[in-house]
Parts: structure tokens; sequence; C-alpha cells
């Protein structure tokens, strides 16, 4: 709401105007408001997003004027508020002739225009309410710059953001818009010169200095980023998105330590953020610091047992702790909270595998295939499996299944060539054993854990020396 608007339903008169309206609403009284008026109150009403009781006014309005075109136009302003454009459209239709010369009938067809993504035609109703308008057309300029940035066309709301700008370049919102546009269009340099303009203007806005944070973080500029996170929380000590964003940028920047510094910090504000904990104990994993990082995801479990990524996590950290029968526990009770992560799943059989639970894993693995076959890690575990306990011909028969899918892997191709070989069909080996040393010769390490280089007969050093050539 601009400041103008503000003042004008805080005053007395706009107060004494808005009682009576809504003793006529209670049939308390019939009062005749003037068109006028009733724009007045209908815009207070969508300025408070209240739509039901701006579209009762406008009705109301209507019935008292009904050839009030003034208030037809705000019965569109409601439709578009409400996303429905084409009703807007449709009665912008009986808008009359004599209404061509004004701007606000191709604001508002603009912006229905923009709702349905006909953005060249929306463009060029705007393009044209501009050049007939004989008011200042700083505030509609930045209108078309948000309705372009609710369908997200950043493009064309930079274009008018712009001009909003020449007229006006010490407007720190219209910096702020810019900096966020280019930022979600990956112009990192334009953004940060709008950001700076912004801090030259008042150097201690938080979220402007958070902002660049983020901007730097894309660039993996990390110190940058970290300084721009360190100033904002200088400004706002309790500015608690700050802490995790630092703390996210030492972990691209993998320095662990850190991070882990960052999220304490960070926790201290916000002590039962679940998500926290977990990143806490991803950095203690990479540290190798097991201990801390299943207290870590214990303490998630403590704040809210049902969020699987606690259980998950410590579930992963028992697994690399070599307690399977416990991280196969913690992983189903995952699962129990959400059984369509299909990490979990693939996960859970490595840690059956890994127990000796081979039928279990076996599962498991299937499981992941059939969900999404463009898995191409489930696939490689479930064929892996089968080969480690000698069941080539089973393998063979979900490799087919795996290369209608991932026809162009080279895991796929090497597996089918050992699949093949073990089963002594070597004219098919051979093929695949080429197309997949072709596709990767570091392949050769899989092939040669099943049939290490004495085994080798001439048609597969042959194939093997060309691959190394």
């Amino acid at each position: 709401m601009s400041e103008n608007r503000e003042h004008i339903y805080e005053d007395n008169e706009f107060q004494v105007l808005l009682r009576k309206y809504e003793d006529m609403r209670r049939g308390v009284q019939s009062i005749f408001f003037d068109v006028e008026e009733f724009e007045q109150i209908i815009e207070y009403y969508l300025e408070g997003f209240k739509f039901d009781e701006a579209r009762e006014a406008a009705v109301l309005g209507s019935r008292q004027h009904p050839a009030s075109v003034e208030i037809k136009y705000k019965f569109i302003h409601i439709h578009i508020e409400q996303g429905q454009p084409k009703k807007a459209l449709a009665l912008l239709e009986e808008i009359p002739a004599w209404e061509e010369s004004n701007p606000e009938r191709y604001f508002l067809k603009g912006t229905a225009l923009c709702q349905l993504g006909r953005l060249k035609e929306a463009e060029h109703q705007f393009d044209t309410a501009l050049r007939i308008s004989t008011e200042d057309t700083f505030d509609a300029l930045v209108n078309i710059s948000i309705a372009f940035e609710n369908v997200r066309h950043f493009e064309l709301a930079i274009k008018y953001l712009l001009q909003a700008h020449q007229q006006q370049p010490d407007n720190t919102s219209v910096l702020y818009d810019l900096g966020y546009f280019y930022e979600r269009l990956h112009r990192y340099a334009e953004s940060l010169k709008y950001y700076k303009y912004y801090l030259d203007i008042d150097p201690y806005s938080d979220s402007v200095w958070y902002n660049m944070g983020i901007v730097y973080h894309k660039m993996e500029q990390y110190e940058k980023a970290v300084e721009a996170y360190d100033y904002s929380i200088a400004i706002n000590p309790d500015y608690a998105s700050a802490y995790f964003n630092k703390a996210s940028v030492w972990v691209s920047a993998e320095n662990h330590d850190l991070a882990i510094k960052a999220y304490r910090e960070f926790l201290e504000i916000e002590p039962e953020n679940t998500q926290a904990y977990c990143y806490l104990g991803d950095c203690y994993e990479q540290l190798d610091r097991l201990d801390e990082a299943l207290k870590s995801f214990r303490k998630v479990i403590e704040i809210d047992n049902t969020d699987p990524e606690g259980w998950f996590g410590a579930g992963m950290i028992y697994h690399r702790m070599g307690k399977f029968q416990e991280a196969i526990a913690y992983i189903l009770k995952a699962i129990e909270f959400d059984n369509s992560n299909l990490d979990y799943w693939i996960n859970l059989g490595y840690a059956n595998e890994d127990a000796g639970l081979t039928e279990e894993a076996v599962k498991c693995y299937g499981y992941v295939t059939r969900a999404d076959a463009d898995d191409l890690d489930g696939w490689i575990a479930l064929t892996g499996i089968l080969m480690k306990v000698g069941l080539y011909e089973n393998a063979l028969h979900f490799l087919g299944e795996a290369f209608t899918h991932h026809h162009r892997a080279g895991e796929i191709h090497m597996r089918i060539a050992i699949c093949h070989l073990k089963q002594g069909n070597r004219e098919m080996a051979n093929k695949f054993l080429k197309e997949s040393l072709a596709m990767d010769k570091n392949l050769l390490s899989e092939f040669i854990k099943y049939f290490p280089e004495g085994t080798w007969d001439k048609n597969v050093r042959q194939i093997i020396r060309k691959s190394r050539s």
C-alpha cells in the first residue's frame, strides 16, 4: 500500500465514510454514495486483500450507479486480483468506445493477458497505456513489473523497472527489485550493481546484505558471501537465515568446521530447527566425527520423531559404524514416515546387503527400479548383488530391462558383457565389452574383478588392447 493511500484510509473523513457504508451493508440504514466514494471503499478492500468485501461493494455500487464505467473497472480489477483473467477480459469488452483514451483500460487488459501467458500482447497493452498516460507513470511502471514478476518473466519485469529507475534513481524499492530480478536471471554482476546502489543510500539494510550473500554464493565467491552475511548479522544479530546461509557457504567451500560453528550460532536462535540439526549431522559425518553426527540426528528425532530425515540420518551413521541391524531399524523407521523416498530404499538395500541379508536387499533394489526405471543406481545395485552371488542369468534378465532405459550407460554394457561371458556367450560378451570400453576405459577395472588378466582369451585381449591405444 502506498503511503498516500495509507494516509487517505487513516483520514477521519474516510473512516466516517467507511462506517456509513458498513451501516448500509448491515441494513442499519439506506444511504446513497457517489461513484468516487464507492471507488474509495472498493480500493480500500482491495488493498487489504478482502476480495469478497470488494466485490460486494462493487455490486452495491453498480446498483446505485448502473452506468458507471469506473465501478466496472473495479469489477475487472477484482477479477484480476482473484486470478480470473478471462472474466476480466470479457468485462473489458463491455467498456464503451469513448474509454479508448483511458490508460487504465490498457493497464488492466495488459495484466489480464499477462496472467494468461500472452506476454507479447500484454507488453503491447502496457506500452499503449504508458504512451497515452498524462500522469506520472512511476507507479504504473512498478505495477507492470510486478505483473511480469508474478508470471516469472523477469526480463520484461526489468524492462519496465529500469524505466521507473530512470524516473526515481534513488528509490530503494526499485533498486531492491532490480537486484532480485537480475539474480533470478543469473545475471549476477547486474544484480550486485543495483544492490550496491541501494547500499550507497542505506548501508544498514540487513536484507540487502543478505541478498548479496546469496548472489556471491551462487558466484562461488565464498569469502565475499560470508562477508556479506556477516554485515547482515552485524546489523541484525537475530537474523537467523543469515547464520544458516553462512553455514551453507562454508559447506560449499568444504570448510565443515566453520559450517558447524555457523549452524551452532543459528541453533541458538532457532533451537528446535530440525533441518539445521540434519545439516549439522552431515558436517560432522564429513569430518568422520560419527558420534557427534549421530547425536545431531538423534536430536532431530527428539524434537520431532515423525521427521524421516532424522531417522534416515541416524541410520546412515549406524551403517558407517558397521552397526547394520541398527541401520536397518532406523532406515525402516524413516520409510514408515516417507515410503516414496527412493534414497531411503536404496540405502536400506545397502544396509541389508552389508548385513548379509541378500534377499531383503534384492527386494529393496527391485522396489527402486520398479518405482523409477530411470534411476540408474537402482539397476546397478540390483544387478550387482545378483552377480555377486553368482546369479548371472537373473542379473542378465534385469540388465536387459535396464538397457532399454540406460542404453548409453557404460556400466550396463559392461555388466551385460560380464554376464554373457560367465555364461559362455563369447560373441555377445565381446560386443558389449567393446562398446562399454568405448564409452569409458575406466570400466576395465570392473571387468578385471570378474576376469583377471590371466583368464583373457585372444579376442578379449585384442579388444582391451585397442581400448588402451
